[in-house]
């Protein structure tokens, strides 16, 4: 699985959400994914519900992983509880909205 693999999964996930329905998460989200020989940057907009490149100027939470744990948490053998809890997630910003988000990365 690659990064674009993961990033469609997402893609997929919230076109399937219903914008006027109730939902557990709403924030602007930076997603850094680290590669061996780059960084892999998208903005989680959970707001209007759409995934783009690049870098947000005012991201709600920050998430900084490696590939290998992002591909982990899609995959579903590695929590996104237990990536936080054992360093292998880097987060800044609302730590309170980006625990929300736990489980909804891949």
């Amino acid at each position: 699985m690659s990064v674009d693999t993961i990033i469609e999964k997402i893609k997929a996930r919230l076109a399937a959400v219903d914008p006027n329905g109730p939902r557990k998460v709403v924030g602007v989200f930076q997603l850094n994914i680290k590669t061996d020989s780059d960084v892999k940057q998208y903005i989680l907009d959970l707001k209007q519900l759409k995934v783009d490149t690049g870098v947000s100027p005012s991201p709600d939470a920050t998430l900084t992983v490696g590939l290998e744990d992002m591909l982990a948490i899609s995959a579903k053998t590695l929590s996104s509880s237990d990536a936080v809890k054992d360093g292998k997630i880097e987060i800044t910003g609302d730590l309170e909205l980006a625990a929300k988000l736990s489980g909804g990365l891949g």
